[in-house]
């Protein structure tokens, strides 16, 4: 009798990464022997799934089989399917740039597609991160075998609302730039869910416009102290340069006033970083105003100063979220002596803004007649201001009367440009029907400059400026009435008609102090005409222009030296027929010009102002 023989075969355990092919299903003989050749027939199988969490999978006898011969028995295993490792990277373009400027993130989840057809990918999106600050969100798109997520064009802004403090995450200096990637897939497994770059932020470009006095009187001439406002309107680079249209938040900016005195090298006072104070059009956070007041007593007559406005970096320390080109201008503080002004006429304004704004094309009529009293101590005079205003299809007019003359400042020193700051508490009034006049406010305050250029009238201008109290009139949220509003401030128009009349004691001439006297004249030789020279316009906001007279034709040698004595131009050979130009390239502040001719020397004082 032959009987069966009994095999034993046990199933081996498998493992394989998600996504890729099973391994060979293999077997071992664990019990019993086959006879002669007998082999075995047929597979094992295993059961169908390919995912981490529904692994493991058991492997099956399936058609495994010996002949009649045996009695063959199975013992199982599994397949275990792990899961397939993905690398995460996170990239910044560029790696560096400026404060309000445009970036792009990408996440990559290199051989995170897909790995099955039907199957899921390794993640879902990506959360972009600087600092704390959520940036956005992009989802994982499919790129051959990898993911990206891309989020593009995102301007390096703070979610900043008017009134609040900036949150700092977008602050000049290193930065780090996060992606989270969010619903990450189990049948991956990801190096780093939330991988991280670095980002350096630099400060924007700003620009700087002084706003603040330029000449200023004490208030009278026996007093020597007076409070001066250093200001100046702080705006974003896109305001002026089409080529960097993303604009940042002005109001991120911090500013410091130096005030050197020019007749030495350290500085007076050095502001600390100040903040800005408001912005010019609450709606537009791109411009806005620093001011820095400052109370200055005169040692003489009259001082000048030199005022360095810095923002964000003053060669030793850094600060805020702008930067910009230093701007240097010169101001004066005198006790007034003889000041003046008087006029009257038209301008016809085409940008009027404020809440009583003119009509465009309507004239503004205006006529005023400001002085010192007798004794010096105090202003007297009147300022009467009248415009046209449609309102509910009425044409409307207005008048802003003087009632309190506050300050006077003049500037004489250039007879064919002399010009004049008055501020004057004021009413403004409904005249329409004179009968029955209808007050609008007091205790208003109306500011006006002006520049006498001379006759005709024509080539004078005036600009008039009344706000609520005593509120900055270089904000357009407090502006009543501002004649010709243009992009940030009050500029000033060409009378249509009429004429201004500016005159000051402090001027160049005999009844300057002598430290005003800006040509002397040093003859070695008496001569009976004497070498001579004169200087149109000073001061000038741009170039000197000399005019020479002399008996000899000998040639005429030129120095020029800044206010410290260094030599900023020499030897330059003129001929006494001929005029001279110079100074266009200079900074702001004062110079000496020595013109020598054989045995005759004259220098000139020459003072270059900011434009």
């Amino acid at each position: 009798t032959i009987i069966k023989r009994l095999v034993t075969i046990t199933a081996a355990p498998k493992i394989k990464v998600y996504g890729s092919a099973d391994p060979a299903l293999t077997y071992s003989i664990t019990s019993g022997i086959l006879a002669f050749t007998d082999a075995f027939t047929g597979s094992l199988t295993r059961v169908p799934g390919e995912t981490v969490l529904g692994s493991p999978y058991s492997i099956l006898k399936g058609t495994v089989a010996l002949s009649s011969n045996y009695n063959l028995t199975y013992i199982g295993d599994n397949l275990t399917i792990t899961t397939a490792l993905v690398n995460s990277i996170i990239i910044v373009s560029p790696a560096s740039l400026q404060y309000s400027d445009l970036l792009t993130f990408t996440a990559t989840l290199p051989g995170g597609a897909p790995l099955v057809v039907g199957g899921p990918q390794a993640a879902d999106s990506a959360k972009f991160y600087i600092g704390t600050q959520l940036m956005g969100k992009a989802k994982f798109i499919v790129s051959g075998a990898n993911l990206i997520a891309s989020l593009t064009n995102v301007a390096l802004l703070e979610p900043t609302p008017f009134g609040s403090s900036p949150t700092g995450q977008m602050a000049p200096g290193n930065a780090t730039v996060k992606a989270v990637i969010t619903t990450p897939d189990p049948n991956f497994s990801i190096s780093n869910l939330q991988p991280t770059t670095p980002l350096m932020i630099t400060q924007e470009n700003a620009t700087i416009d002084y706003t603040g006095n330029l000449i200023i009187a004490t208030a009278s001439p026996t007093s020597s102290t007076v409070n001066v406002i250093f200001k100046a309107n702080i705006s974003d680079i896109t305001l002026t340069d089409p080529l960097d249209p993303n604009a940042g938040d002005i109001r991120n900016a911090k500013v410091k006033f130096i005030v050197t005195p020019l007749a030495g090298t350290t500085p007076l006072v050095t502001s600390a970083w100040l903040s800005v104070d408001s912005l010019v059009n609450p709606a537009d956070i791109r411009t806005g105003t620093v001011s820095f007041p400052y109370p200055i007593t005169l040692s003489s007559t009259d001082e000048e100063f030199t005022v360095r406005v810095v923002v964000g970096y003053d060669g030793a320390t850094s600060s805020g979220y702008y930067i910009a080109q230093d701007l240097n201008t010169v101001v004066t503080v005198y006790k007034p002596v003889g000041d003046f002004i008087t006029g009257g006429g038209y301008i016809v304004p085409t940008n009027s803004v404020g809440t009583y704004a003119s009509d465009a094309g309507k004239k503004t009529n205006f006529g005023f007649n400001v002085k010192y009293g007798s004794n010096g101590s105090n202003l007297k005079g009147n300022m009467n201001v009248i415009f046209r205003r449609t309102e509910g299809g009425v044409v409307k007019t207005y008048q802003i009367k003087a009632n309190a003359l506050q300050s006077l400042a003049v500037d004489a020193r250039n007879p064919q440009r002399q010009t004049a700051n008055f501020i004057t508490k004021s009413n403004l009034t409904d005249i329409t029907n004179p009968l029955l006049p209808v007050s609008k406010g007091g205790n208003l305050f109306l500011y006006v400059n002006m520049i006498d250029n001379g006759e005709p009238g024509s080539k004078d201008s005036i600009s008039f400026v009344l706000v609520t109290s005593t509120a900055d009139p270089s904000i357009l949220s407090n502006i009543l009435y501002s004649s010709n509003w243009v992009s940030t401030k009050t500029l000033q128009m060409n009378l249509s008609g009429g004429n201004l009349v500016v005159h000051s004691g402090f001027s160049v001439g005999t009844t300057a102090p002598a430290a005003r006297v800006i040509t002397t004249i040093v003859p070695a030789t008496p001569v009976s005409l004497p070498f001579t020279a004169k200087v149109l316009p000073n001061p000038s906001h741009n170039q000197f222009t000399f005019l020479f007279s002399s008996p000899s034709k000998e040639v005429i040698k030129m120095n020029v030296l800044d206010y410290n004595g260094r030599l900023i131009e020499q030897s330059r050979s003129i001929s006494p027929k001929q005029s001279l130009q110079i100074g266009q390239q200079y900074r702001p502040g004062v110079y000496y010009a020595e013109f020598i001719q054989g045995s005759e020397k004259i220098i000139i004082k020459l003072i270059k102002e900011a434009n």
